[in-house]
């Protein structure tokens, strides 16, 4: 198959290894990490990506051999926030592993994440790609962000910003590292490590699976993991134990 893949650059490193061995013709665009705080921006910005690859002009794709089409569009996303909602293609079928975020595509199942959701409350989930792209609530950013408020507003007023943005992390009291094996990184590893010392929380690093995004770059898509929405029909939130469904 030929298969177009728009992703979240939290999941660059590990799709990047798994197109790497597909058997398939596999083209990605990421996009910029973080863009899911704001899910109707998001949306219009996935939007647009999927406008772009059907147009048949998008600078940024390469385009299969010989005038062949994309099988498929692939969303390396979730739900995300609702932002996956109403998105629809106009020529090919998109892909979305059925899963609420990317920590479920990392673990391998959504059945996994709900588990250890539940067994670890509490609990600030990372990753290679999250500590390389993502939000980290460590002490640099805490000083980025004291000095921002200073030049701005002068001290007494930082000193009462900087409290209320933390004041967030008092519902967390773990840091969760999901390391892929042959992904192992000490430099992302160890900024994990100080910043879970930094907050006075406990860390551990759980094992990932990359079984559930194998299948996804593969073209395995049964089993009720994956919505396949075909040309023209929106994905629609279903607040069940599917997550998402294509409209009628």
């Amino acid at each position: 198959m030929n298969l177009k893949i728009i992703a979240c650059k939290v999941l660059w490193r590990e799709l990047s290894l798994l197109t790497a061995t597909s058997r398939h013709y596999c083209d990605a665009t990421f996009i910029s990490q973080g863009l899911h705080a704001r899910p109707e921006g998001l949306r219009g910005i996935l939007q647009a990506e999927i406008d772009a690859v059907e147009s048949g002009g998008d600078i940024r794709t390469s385009y299969p051999p010989c005038g062949r089409p994309f099988d498929a569009i692939l969303l390396g996303y979730a739900l995300c926030s609702g932002s996956a909602e109403g998105l629809r293609s106009s020529k090919a079928p998109l892909v979305l592993p059925r899963a609420h975020d990317c920590v479920a595509l990392l673990l391998g199942s959504r059945e996994r994440y709900g588990e250890l959701f539940f067994a670890r409350s509490g609990t600030f989930w990372n990753s290679v790609g999250w500590s390389e792209c993502g939000f980290m609530p460590d002490r640099e950013r805490r000083d980025a962000a004291y000095a921002s408020f200073l030049a701005k507003r002068g001290a007494a007023a930082a000193d009462r910003l900087i409290r209320a943005d933390e004041r967030w992390k008092e519902g967390y009291s773990r840091l969760a590292y999901i390391e892929w094996e042959a992904l192992r990184d000490e430099r992302c590893e160890g900024r994990c490590r100080r910043c879970a010392e930094y907050n006075g929380w406990a860390f551990e690093i759980l094992r990932g699976d990359s079984g559930l995004l194998r299948r996804f770059v593969g073209g395995e898509w049964g089993d009720g993991e994956f919505l396949v929405a075909p040309p023209g029909r929106a994905i629609v939130q279903t607040y069940d134990e599917r997550i998402v469904e294509h409209a009628k």
